[in-house]
């Protein structure tokens, strides 16, 4: 029997590129005759998960998009009453397609754009991003520029998860002398295997392509308000979804902020629609709303 815990629905949360491949494949393969998988694997000329490049963006930003989707109307349907949903990174789009923003396959063309975008950056100029836990920003901000000054190369913070979680983005070689220096304070490192400078100024040739993208897109009222981790806002209209989104792909996520103008939103906890538990983890310390499990919330 399911413990009683939370007697109002959390907010919803959605992860970005980091989730359970496992779990991905099992959804999409179960789902594998709805319209959007069957959209997905079509586009990527495919029959079932397991034949998907995951590593390449171009695949994986998409499946991840759709796996994010399934997760949600799996657990709460197409119509659960939230007091907010929110994204981590492209968690922001999926967000708004969960809240009835954007319809799913414009939601899943947009994703296939923002793959071909992190494609086309990382072949001008390969990047990469990189996590540090525990440092404090100012120690962060230190040995950010210590790279930018030993490389003469690009680097700059793409999210800020908590007050000792952030990640920087940026040329692959400032990344990885980032890497080492913060490995030399003590910080745990996690150079990830994601192509294209997302949330990184090295995006900025390419911004016209998204831009034209994202103006494509036919945007509606939300049924549910979103949080923004673009800003850290709350949209309960149509209003400004277009610049917002625009802007996504060159500012940093603010996670971190965006958990607390949920919190400030109304909603009482969140929960990772999944799949895995990626928000879960990152948010353990520091954060302004708590985790719950669908399993601990009220049932009636």
């Amino acid at each position: 029997m399911s413990r009683r815990v939370i007697q109002t629905p959390p907010g919803v949360a959605f992860p970005g590129q980091a989730v359970d491949r496992r779990a991905v494949d099992i959804l999409l393969d179960a789902h594998r005759h709805t319209p959007l998988v069957t959209e997905l694997f079509g586009r990527l000329g495919v029959t079932g998960a397991g034949q998907i490049d995951f590593a390449d963006t171009r695949a994986g930003q998409p499946c991840t998009y759709a796996a994010g989707l399934l997760s949600a109307w799996q657990q709460f349907g197409t119509g659960a009453d939230h007091p907010v949903t929110l994204g981590h990174s492209l968690g922001e789009m999926t967000s708004l397609v969960y809240a009835g923003a954007l319809d799913p396959l414009q939601g899943l063309d947009l994703l296939f754009e923002l793959g071909e975008v992190g494609h086309e950056q990382d072949l001008r100029r390969p990047s990469r991003l990189v996590v540090l836990m525990g440092l404090d920003l100012s120690e962060v901000d230190r040995v950010c520029r210590l790279a930018v000054v030993e490389t003469g190369a690009v680097l700059e913070p793409s999210g800020f998860n908590g007050p000792t979680q952030t990640i920087l983005c940026g040329d692959a070689k400032a990344a990885q002398v980032a890497a080492d220096l913060a490995r030399a304070r003590g910080a745990t490192v996690r150079l990830l295997p994601i192509r294209g400078a997302y949330h990184c100024s090295l995006m900025t040739e390419l911004l016209p392509r998204w831009q034209f993208a994202v103006g494509r897109m036919e945007f509606r009222t939300p049924r549910i308000p979103v949080v923004s981790s673009v800003d850290g806002r709350c949209r309960v209209t149509a209003d400004g979804l277009m610049e917002l989104l625009t802007r996504w792909l060159l500012l940093p996520v603010r996670w971190s902020d965006a958990v607390t103008a949920a919190r400030d939103a109304g909603a009482t906890a969140l929960v990772d629609a999944g799949p895995g538990e990626i928000l879960r983890d990152i948010s353990r310390r520091g954060s302004a709303l708590a985790f719950v499990r669908t399993s601990e919330m009220e049932t009636s």
